[in-house]
């Protein structure tokens, strides 16, 4: 499960592979004056766009956190009163250079900047002239582990233009500019926003403050909003859920492939040796001793360690303020180019203090909204054929699985628990308490070609299906996983996708899509538990299926897989799902592991252990 909850929002080869770079440095575009708009920080002017559509891009929605305002809630920006020219993106928030980010950068170089709080609107042009009906606002939230990505690879302009909504895409603050809780920070913190390090999600909700104030003027209803997001940011939308500062900002929610998981302070500041109560590898005291022997200061970890026990609060701060973005990444482990750290403190004030999963059945305890949930059926796959373990290649172009069969069993093992914690278990635990439609995207016909097999290789795998939602089928696949025998049936689930999503931001029942024409999606306490497949005819077409998975289950099949008999392997696997992670523990029964036969095997060892 350390193995899941790591990778969770990681797109990053994916997205190198799928996604083009940002906008090209030479596109030139034309300001359209019928686009001039008046925000409550200054007038902004547009352009027209692919699908009928008008856009802005690279507003500001706070002013930009550097200095002393790094690691500081986002405040207003400045206001303007010439109109600023809207035609071109904002900076990607600071990160270690990878395609995610959507500008080029060279590996292990630092590309982006702190100057980042920037967002997109994307509006039909019949309906953003100020008058009429306001249309309902999409927000999105890019994926990357909360370290990498940006606003630069998505554009919303089909999904706009072809079903009569707004989107608006946002940028917040990554990695340990994001999310960053230490002592010395808090000694001198205004209020409970700056205390609670969750930088980023207090990006995401000044986003959402804006969207109220000035999306009317773009033909959107403040008061129908959606946040929707993939992979981190599905995650994201769990944690906007989750917090009281996000109460009235938006009023349905999509988490694709997302996860409901926080951290407690012990696990964000603590060293990771600590006696007592052991932190993540990444903890803020972690980020502190590191930097010390980065900047030279000391010349191994214990220096370090006994160097950090005689500085002041002061002294700390005045080392996190005055260090580069690149001396603060420098020796912090990463999974190619995404930082491993903790994230989503329960701070008690932009976050619960108590995991979020706990309070699901009480509608009065988060923000109770009609809720989207799925996981894609290969959601693995991708991450293995990234794993040398589990594909080779020859010669540098034609990448062979090693061993078929565990190939297909660890993928299907690990997507299934993935499923489970973000979808089946969620649902269940909010019942009744408020509507949730559940799905699971299942398109694994990517084509065959001389140099590989997407069906096989991929198959469902992460990421895909975003494509499949913005409508951006031509821009933002490999190539050759289209071809003529499954495009036609590619492009129709896009557009019945699309429907669904935008019916749902509509109305917060996805029902049978915006022209209502689809099989009729039921939610999750209507159907008796059932989620919809997403799918082309040849995989069976769009229908509802009971066939759930949970962790009882998952158990259940550890405990009776032939496949499992030798116990290290069981044990090693019941320990990774339930007891890998803090977030997941909830599951993990001592009494239960020990009678599967693995009480001679510590689970804290077995849970780290790579399967």
């Amino acid at each position: 499960m350390t193995r899941i909850l790591l990778i969770l929002g990681v797109v990053l080869v994916a997205v190198g592979l799928l996604w083009p770079w940002g906008e090209p440095e030479q596109v030139q575009r034309e300001a359209a004056q019928e686009t001039l708009r008046f925000t409550t920080a200054g007038p902004v002017v547009g352009f027209t766009s692919e699908e009928n559509t008008y856009t802005w891009l690279g507003i500001p929605f706070a002013a930009p956190p550097v200095g002393e305002m790094r690691w500081r809630r986002p405040l207003l920006p400045e206001p303007w009163s010439e109109t600023r020219p809207a035609l071109s993106f904002g900076a990607p928030c600071a990160q270690l250079s990878n395609p995610t980010a959507g500008v080029p950068g060279d590996d292990g170089e630092m590309v982006g900047s702190e100057d980042c709080l920037y967002l997109n609107v994307y509006a039909p042009q019949k309906s953003s002239t100020g008058d009429g009906e306001l249309l309902p606002v999409m927000v999105w939230i890019h994926g990357g582990g909360n370290s990498i990505g940006s606003a630069l690879t998505y554009d919303g302009s089909r999904l706009a233009g072809t079903q009569d909504v707004i989107v608006v895409t946002v940028h917040y603050r990554l990695g340990l500019f994001g999310w960053l809780s230490h002592p010395a920070l808090r000694a001198v913190a205004s209020g409970p926003e700056d205390n609670s390090g969750n930088f980023g999600t207090l990006d995401l909700i000044a986003s959402l403050r804006w969207v109220q104030n000035n999306v009317a003027s773009f033909g959107g209803d403040p008061d129908n909003v959606t946040i929707f997001g993939e992979s981190a940011g599905g995650l994201n939308v769990f944690s906007l859920i989750n917090s009281p500062m996000a109460e009235g900002l938006f009023h349905r929610a999509i988490s694709q492939s997302g996860g409901t998981g926080t951290s407690n302070s012990d696990w964000a500041e603590n060293y990771s040796d600590d006696p007592v109560v052991p932190g993540n590898p990444g903890s803020s005291s972690e980020v502190v001793v590191k930097l010390l022997q980065t900047k030279g200061m000391a010349s191994n970890r214990d220096e370090a360690k006994a160097q950090v026990a005689g500085m002041d609060d002061a002294a700390i701060r005045e080392l996190l303020y005055q260090a580069s973005p690149l001396e603060l990444y420098s020796g912090m482990e990463n999974f190619g180019s995404m930082l491993k750290f903790p994230n989503m403190y329960r701070d008690g004030a932009v976050l619960g203090s108590e995991p979020l999963f706990e309070r699901l059945s009480d509608p009065a305890s988060y923000n109770s909204v009609p809720l989207m949930t799925g996981t894609n059926k290969d959601e693995m796959k991708l991450f293995q054929f990234l794993d040398p373990r589990m594909v080779k290649v020859r010669w540098g172009l034609f990448p062979t699985i090693i061993d078929p069969d565990r190939y297909e069993w660890s993928n299907r093992y690990f997507s299934d628990v993935w499923k489970a914690m973000a979808v089946d278990e969620v649902a269940n635990e909010i019942g009744t308490a408020g509507p949730v439609y559940a799905y699971r995207w299942d398109w694994d016909e990517g084509a065959s070609n001389f140099f590989i097999d997407y069906g096989t290789m991929l198959g469902a795998a992460h990421f895909l299906e975003v494509p499949f939602v913005f409508g951006n089928l031509d821009v933002s696949m490999m190539p050759g996983l289209f071809d003529e025998g499954n495009r036609r049936a590619a492009d129709d689930l896009s557009d019945a996708m699309m429907s669904y999503w935008a019916q749902f931001a509509a109305t917060g029942d996805p029902g049978q899509g915006r022209k209502g024409e689809l099989p009729r999606w039921q939610s999750w306490t209507d159907s008796q538990g059932a989620f919809m497949v997403l799918d082309t005819e040849a995989g069976g077409g769009l229908r509802l299926d009971s066939d759930g998975v949970t962790a009882a289950k998952l158990k259940q099949r550890i405990a009776e897989d032939p496949a499992l008999q030798d116990p290290e392997k069981r044990c090693t696997l019941y320990a990774q799902f339930f007891h890998g992670d803090l977030h997941t523990r909830r599951y993990f029964n001592q009494a239960e592991y020990e009678a599967m036969g693995c009480a001679t095997y510590p689970v804290e060892v077995l849970a780290r252990e790579a399967f």
